[in-house]
């Protein structure tokens, strides 16, 4: 009886995780499809014309790169004085940290506004930057707290009779033992600042700031009134996928191995 349950009940995991798969799919397939619909590969080469696409990819590039580089550095400093050092009510700290999983970053937008427009930041790539850095901040520092937490304090406790400070510590000991949830964090950030669309059409104004992912309407708006030429439209479409798709594909294990390890130790 316990064995044909166990059967159905795999059989039926098997059968819903196939749906899903299927369901997810499909819009990148539908995207793939019609970037293709009408002149074929001339698609892709009318979204590499559009004028200044270099520089949409470098907005990006680089807004990326100093999201993460922000989100490591803090969250990493964060997670280990939370973990390891003996501060008073850390433990309040923290819990006020995690009540910003729980605040919709649509209600500050409002706020971030007018503080953006009062201090001369909307424009700028700092607009972009620090909204998602600020709202990434509370999920990871608790995964790398967690990790953080699986580390042997007498490690630390023996570098600290050696000599060793807290920032080095982190440095030589907990950072080089924490690969696993450092890439996690890397993967996690990198794919929220890439495929990031709202920061932009909120707090940017000018074409030469904005980030790829206003790529496909840039496009539109350069085909003027009627009805937009959508074949060239998915092809960026695409062309900003694919960053993210190859990134999930090459690196998945790690980052399901880090979130795994992240959220039981």
């Amino acid at each position: 009886m316990f064995k044909t349950t166990s059967r159905t009940l795999t059989v039926f995991c098997q059968v819903l995780l196939t749906l899903l798969g299927i369901l997810f799919a499909l819009p990148l397939v539908v995207m793939f499809a019609v970037s293709f619909q009408g002149r074929g590969i001339g698609n892709y080469q009318l979204a590499l014309a559009v004028p200044n696409i270099v520089r949409f990819f470098l907005n990006s590039i680089f807004v990326t790169v100093c999201t993460i580089v922000l989100v490591y550095t803090v969250a990493s400093i964060a997670a280990y004085a939370f973990s390891k050092l003996r501060i008073p009510g850390k433990e309040f700290f923290f819990n006020t940290i995690l009540v910003g999983l729980m605040i919709p970053g649509i209600s500050v937008t409002v706020p971030l506004f007018i503080l953006f427009r009062n201090t001369h930041v909307l424009d700028t790539y700092a607009a972009m930057i620090l909204p998602f850095t600020a709202f990434s901040l509370p999920f990871t520092v608790l995964l790398m707290r967690n990790y953080f937490d699986g580390i042997p304090t007498e490690l630390l406790d023996a570098a600290m009779i050696d000599g060793c400070n807290s920032l080095n510590a982190l440095w030589w000991i907990i950072l080089p033992m924490s690969k696993a949830i450092s890439i996690v964090v890397v993967i996690w950030t990198f794919l929220g600042s890439w495929n990031d669309y709202f920061t932009a059409l909120v707090y940017i104004r000018s074409d030469e700031m904005l980030p790829v992912t206003h790529l496909p309407n840039f496009l539109v708006r350069l085909q003027g009134v009627g009805s937009p030429d959508i074949g060239p439209v998915f092809a960026t479409l695409v062309l900003i996928s694919l960053p993210v798709i190859l990134t999930y594909i090459l690196l998945q294990r790690y980052f399901e191995d880090g979130i795994v390890s992240g959220a039981l130790k």
